[in-house]
């Protein structure tokens, strides 16, 4: 099992990847492959190798570090995942079925992470920063709170754009108010609670029309904000730790 070490040297848990990442990968496998090729070819792993480290270099603070390494070592996997696969096939005559695939995926995940980590600049940084990735997609608790105390308030919100005739919250007037947060002169605290209680206000209405999963369509709609949110890493990062600054 590989377990995510703390700076301390502790293994405190499992290194997946995070929920966001799995939406990316998800979004945007063929615009990597055009840029990287697909796993299994020849040169695929180096190249990507190299890139990874080149691009995490560039980035600003340990939460991008964390996510662009987590992204591209992702597809670092399926590449060591596939060659596998072929081995076994011209081998031993079989094929993976898919509990054997995502179990050797997911063993090879923390090996993979854990090496290009080491290979990194403030590698520390950006192990502790990978294992509080997951936040990002969750509701952060003083959120919960600003919910739970404002209920009602929100409810007739919700209720008054479902009513005919008036406009409802869309993944697009998410993204102008979104925007215009960013473009603002409040806090990086205020600026994240806001763009984190739109993003639930969406999820309300998505799980309400769509019968989506609340904890689903809350995700959905935080990867629909990242590439607005990423350009603003004081932000992003401020939301991932939100709260553990409560």
């Amino acid at each position: 099992m590989n377990g995510v070490r703390s700076h301390h040297g502790m293994i405190t848990e499992v290194l997946l990847p995070p929920p966001l990442v799995h939406e990316l990968r998800a979004r945007s496998f063929p615009r990597l492959f055009r840029m990287t090729g697909s796993p299994g070819n020849r040169g695929f792993g180096r190249y990507l190798r190299q890139r990874i480290r080149m691009l995490v270099e560039r980035e600003r603070t340990p939460v991008e570090r964390a996510i662009t390494t987590a992204y591209l070592g992702s597809f670092l996997v399926d590449h060591i995942v596939h060659a596998e696969k072929n081995a076994c096939r011209i081998l031993e005559q079989r094929v993976f079925d898919q509990d054997e695939e995502r179990r050797l995926w997911n063993q090879h995940y923390g090996k993979v992470i854990l090496t290009l980590i080491d290979e990194l600049p403030e590698g520390h940084a950006i192990l502790d920063a990978m294992v509080h990735l997951p936040a990002y997609s969750q509701l952060p608790r003083s959120v919960y709170e600003i919910r739970d105390r404002h209920w009602g308030c929100l409810q007739t919100i919700a209720r008054r754009e479902l009513s005919p005739g008036t406009p409802a919250i869309t993944e697009v007037t998410l993204l102008r108010k979104v925007q215009f947060v960013l473009a603002g002169e409040r806090s990086v605290r205020a600026k994240a609670r806001i763009i984190c209680l739109s993003a639930s206000l969406l999820a309300d209405h998505l799980c309400f029309l769509r019968h989506t999963p609340w904890p689903r369509a809350y995700l959905h709609s935080m990867t629909d904000l990242y590439p607005f949110v990423s350009q603003d890493p004081l932000v992003l990062q401020e939301i991932i730790y939100l709260d553990d600054r409560s």
